[in-house]
């Protein structure tokens, strides 16, 4: 709610679909870790030993999991007015350092396959691997005449969008199925 606020005031002219796309980068996992790094969050975790060994303090759902712990903590000893001043001191400096809305490769990806009439990118789970805590998805996505590109990531989403990624950049390298 505060985020949604934030963006409304910071872009009271911008269409519904713009701030859909900035509200979505400014509240996935991906700032929330980002919020905790920058606050060292992982060092005053307590976890398992095994956790800790694990590398459990540098994980980025442990990570995300935490800023949001932060959040809640702060809205049930202060109120709305304390969550909000943490939220927007944390998130403004995000909010605004690019002022055209974000699109993420797997966004961008699927744009430039409708605009020329390919469909939609195909993506296809490879395997999952490692624990629970600490998952590893391989995930290949393919274009028609562009080939497949494999990534991994933490969660199925960062590996989409890394291997949308891969494909974008061959695509903007001008590389098709035989080229890589």
């Amino acid at each position: 709610m505060v985020v949604a606020a934030m963006l409304y005031e910071a872009f009271p002219h911008e269409a519904e679909g713009a701030l859909s796309q900035r509200f979505s980068a400014l509240v996935r996992r991906e700032a929330l870790e980002g919020v905790a790094r920058n606050l060292a969050l992982g060092d005053r975790l307590t976890l398992s030993r095994s956790e800790g060994a694990a590398g459990g303090r540098d994980n980025p759902a442990n990570l995300a999991d935490a800023c949001e712990a932060v959040i809640g903590a702060l809205y049930i000893d202060g109120g709305l007015d304390a969550a909000e001043r943490f939220i927007r001191r944390h998130w403004a400096p995000a909010m605004t350092a690019d002022l055209e809305p974000p699109r993420d490769p797997k966004t961008r990806l699927q744009e430039w396959t409708q605009a020329r009439g390919r469909g939609l990118p195909v993506y296809r789970t490879l395997s999952s691997s490692g624990p629970a805590h600490a998952p590893l998805f391989e995930v290949e996505a393919e274009v028609a005449g562009f080939g497949k590109a494999v990534a991994t990531g933490a969660t199925k989403r960062a590996a989409e969008q890394g291997a949308a990624g891969t494909l974008l950049a061959r695509i903007a390298d001008g590389r098709s199925d035989g080229d890589g």
